[in-house]
């Protein structure tokens, strides 16, 4: 019999790739026979290659298979303008897909990995959501992964629970991922009284690590569709973001901003000199200058300076920083093995395996 670990979320932006990455590196660490699967892949637009860029990473790095890509994420369908792209007359033949694909993965393993859909919402309306794929899978289980630092999160549960119930679905345990380190104490005296006692497991809480969900510079210059204009900082494409500051302002008030963030993508006009110079001179990761206006030349040689890239964005502040708030920031090669110190301390593997 196959144990399936199935990945689902109310909330997108769950983590669940992340999750993924540890459960395959702690099942291979201890020699499981397992699979990967994710039954719905999320291109990055719908005029790129079908690819999900979540599984291309794991399958070119941690996830070695003779299988093709297909196998592994047999339906793509991007996150842009979906609802135009698929219709109710596609579910049999993805249904299908998905099933055909899961039966051949895991004829000769012991263990299952599934990276749902980005919510438990997504596709319901055409009947490709989490818990009726599971049921065309055979699976009564799924589990439920809370991103939530409040006490919102046990009303998110019992939703949760209580439409799985109505569809017949189990919930196999929880899983907290991304909290604060400040609520983390809140789960804990929580977890007797209103989880327990429900019969739901508690699987782990893995507190927020904000270099792991920070994103790097190239993350952001993909985003944007941004260009790098000064080669000689290209090293700094790597650093990492934690926070962004639109410079809207004077320069002074800039500064007292500047001053309280470290690892800072500063956002401002191209034309604002002032600005420019005035973050280069703190801790910032990088300077986004919006509508696609060159800098003075004495930005870029203060920049080149100190290694920070500066990216020049075709778009206005504002779009940029709309574009921003999409960006997902995926786990790098470098940060696998953090990954994986970090699942094995936070989760109940005792539960699992």
């Amino acid at each position: 019999m196959v144990k399936i670990f199935y990945l689902s979320s109310l909330e997108e932006d769950a983590g669940k790739s992340f999750l993924s990455i540890g459960f395959i590196q702690k099942l291979k660490k201890e020699g499981k026979k397992f699979a990967y699967f994710k039954p719905i892949g999320i291109p990055k637009s719908a005029f790129t290659n079908k690819a999900d860029p979540d599984v291309g990473f794991i399958l070119n790095t941690i996830y070695r298979t003779d299988y093709p890509y297909d196998f592994i994420s047999p339906v793509s369908i991007p996150d842009a303008y979906y609802v135009d792209l698929i219709n109710t007359d596609k579910k049999k033949e993805f249904l299908q897909k998905i099933n055909k694909a899961y039966n051949k993965i895991t004829k000769d393993v012991d263990y299952i990995i599934i990276e749902g859909n980005p919510s438990i919402r997504k596709f319901i309306r055409v009947g490709l959501d989490d818990v009726s794929i599971a049921q065309t899978l055979g699976i009564n289980e799924l589990i439920y992964v809370s991103t939530k630092s409040s006490d919102r999160s046990i009303d998110n549960i019992y939703f949760t629970k209580n439409y799985f119930e109505f569809r017949n679905m189990g919930i196999k345990g929880v899983l907290f991922n991304k909290i604060d380190f400040e609520y983390i104490a809140r789960i804990k005296e929580l977890t007797e009284e209103h989880i327990n006692r429900y019969d739901i497991p508690l699987l782990g809480i893995i507190e927020k690590n904000i270099e792991l969900f920070s994103p790097r510079v190239n993350e952001i210059v993909a985003q944007i569709g941004g260009e790098l204009i000064n080669e000689q900082a290209s090293s700094g494409l790597n650093n990492r973001v934690e926070t962004f500051l639109i410079g809207a302002m004077n320069a002074q008030s800039a500064l007292k901003y500047l001053r309280q963030v470290k690892r800072a993508a500063f956002i401002t006009g191209g034309d604002r000199t002032d600005l420019a110079m005035a973050a280069l001179a703190q801790d910032v990761s990088t300077l986004i200058l919006t509508g696609f206006i060159q800098p003075d030349i004495g930005v870029i040689t203060a920049a080149n300076d100190k290694g920070i890239p500066i990216i020049l964005s075709p778009s206005d502040t504002y779009t940029t920083m709309r574009n921003l708030e999409r960006l997902k920031p995926g786990i790098q090669e470098d940060e696998i093995e953090k990954v994986l110190q970090i699942i094995e301390k936070n989760i109940n593997w005792d539960l699992l395996l």
